[in-house]
Parts: C-alpha cells; structure tokens; sequence
C-alpha cells in the first residue's frame, strides 16, 4: 500500500492524498456546496490515474448531541456528499471510528480534555511524522480537518501495510 485517502468529514473537513513512498501530501477541504462534490471526484481521480489510491479511508462520525436540527442536518449532508465522492471512485472504503484511528496512531488524550487540546496533540503528531505538511494557515492556527485527515491516513498505512 502507498498511496491512501484520509478524510475528515465535518462541516469543515479535510481530504487528504498520503503517498508513503514519495512522501506527498495533498489537502482539499470537504465538499461546502453544490458543485464541490464533482470538483473533488474529479480532482482524486485524476490523482488516482497517475498514482492508484489503495484504500479511501472515512472517519465514522454521527450526529452530534446538543446541536441544532439545522446543524446536524448540514453535518449529514457534508457526511453524504463524502460518503458519495468515495463509492463513485471504485476505490476500497474503509469506515474507521475516530478512537481507533487516533490509537492506531498511538494518540492518546486525557480524561475530559478541552477540544482545542485534543486538536492540538492531533496536530503534533502530525507534524512530527509528517513535518512539511500544510496543516496551519498564514497565521499560525490550525487549518480545519487537515491533521485529522492526515492521520486518518497514516492510520490506513499502519492497518494495511506500509510498503515503504
């Protein structure tokens, strides 16, 4: 296995490209509107054309307590949009919960940790396995999704076997 998908479906996600022979690594936010979806399948199937993609790999997400209707009604919808991109490929999907891919990738957090701390050791472990990927934005913060999608599809490597 070499080149892998990793994506992050949130209403502000990520989809990640993974080559672990050439090292690299292509980011593209989650679908936002309509007209996203067809750009996205035709830019991983362009990628795949030149460098087959092994394993798409989705993190398994579900509503979420304590939103509105509106809001997880979007969320299911960019969920759907995800979900639809991948089985147009005809490339293997492999539905991972976010507790296995974050242990997978020896990702651990303390009881009841704030969010923004979570995203943060996520990120540094992104960063430690993968030090040129584009995680941050011109200021520094941490760019929605990408250090999720990243490691989603580093977590493909380790499960399927990196050849590298």
């Amino acid at each position: 296995m070499t080149a892998v998908v990793g994506i992050d479906p949130g209403a502000k996600g990520s989809i990640c490209f993974l080559d672990s022979v050439t090292k690299e690594i292509l980011f593209a936010d989650t679908p936002q509107g309509y007209g996203d979806a067809q750009r996205i399948l035709k830019a991983l199937m362009t990628i795949h054309l030149k460098n087959p993609i092994q394993m798409i790999g989705i993190e398994d997400v579900h509503s979420i307590y304590g939103m509105s209707a509106k809001s997880n009604f979007s969320f299911g919808f960019n969920v759907g949009q995800v979900h639809t991109i991948a089985e147009m490929t005809d490339i293997g999907i492999d539905l991972v919960q976010p507790k296995i891919w974050q242990a997978g990738c020896g990702i651990r957090f303390k009881p009841k940790m704030k969010s923004a701390d979570r995203k943060r050791i996520v990120a540094d472990t992104a960063i430690r396995l993968y030090p040129s990927a584009d995680i941050f934005g011109p200021k520094g913060g941490l760019l929605d999704g990408r250090a999720d999608s990243l490691m989603i599809a580093h977590y493909l490597l380790i499960k399927y076997g990196n050849t590298t």
